[in-house]
């Protein structure tokens, strides 16, 4: 598995953008390889409209197979992605197809939803003793920076340093899973003129997952 893979191609770009592929590429933080069965099961997805995702990830070169096992008449294959971080050229899709990235961020923010919602409805029905289990596991923050390009990078670098930390950390008593989201974008000027400024986007950037 490499480290990190820069996605240009605009067939894989289109896959980034399915909400279903995007989950199925979270999946993989803790590095385990997985049957399309297994990844179904998790999801809660159905096996087969499940297979066709993983199919596709396959043809694009997002998912990679890295095992084949023989457990009495049936063959598991095992995938996994092809790079630990899946980074988007962003200069790509903005000279070629702007909607293009608009549908790849807003992609992880409507799974990131999708989760939260079921996450708070089997909150709300649940019984006291299991909404006490959910004390102090919820944390939300939204603001806004004045940053130059320098900061901006730094700041993301900061943030990756400590994901990464935490992502060794194995599935174990005491801890339970989370899910994270984090976006940094600049704010579309009132004043044309004011956008020069932000002009230079040419270099991709290491996305925060």
């Amino acid at each position: 598995m490499k480290e990190f893979l820069y996605v240009s191609d605009p067939e894989a770009l289109k896959s980034l953008a399915i909400p279903e592929r995007v989950k199925i590429l979270e999946l993989f933080e803790d590095l385990e390889p997985r049957t399309a069965k297994q990844i179904a099961t998790e999801l809660g997805e159905n096996a087969a409209r499940l297979h066709y995702h993983v199919k596709e990830l396959l043809r694009v070169g997002l998912l990679e197979q890295v095992d084949t096992r023989i457990k009495g008449s049936i063959i598991e294959k095992y995938y996994q992605p092809v790079a630990k971080v899946i980074q988007v050229n962003l200069r790509v899709m903005i000279e070629e197809n702007a909607q293009q990235l608009g549908d790849v961020m807003l992609s992880p923010i409507r799974t990131t939803e999708k989760d939260l919602l079921r996450t708070i409805n089997r909150f709300v029905a649940s019984d006291v003793d299991v909404r006490k289990e959910y004390s102090d596991t919820f944390a939300f923050d939204v603001g806004e920076l004045y940053l130059t390009k320098e900061e901006r990078n730094q700041i993301i670098a900061e943030i990756g340093q400590i994901l990464d930390k935490y992502k060794e950390l194995k599935s174990g008593e005491g801890r339970r899973k989370f899910k994270y989201l984090n976006i940094l974008f600049p704010l579309a000027a009132a004043d044309p003129a004011e956008e020069k400024q932000f002009a230079d986007l040419s270099q991709p950037q290491r996305a925060v997952k």
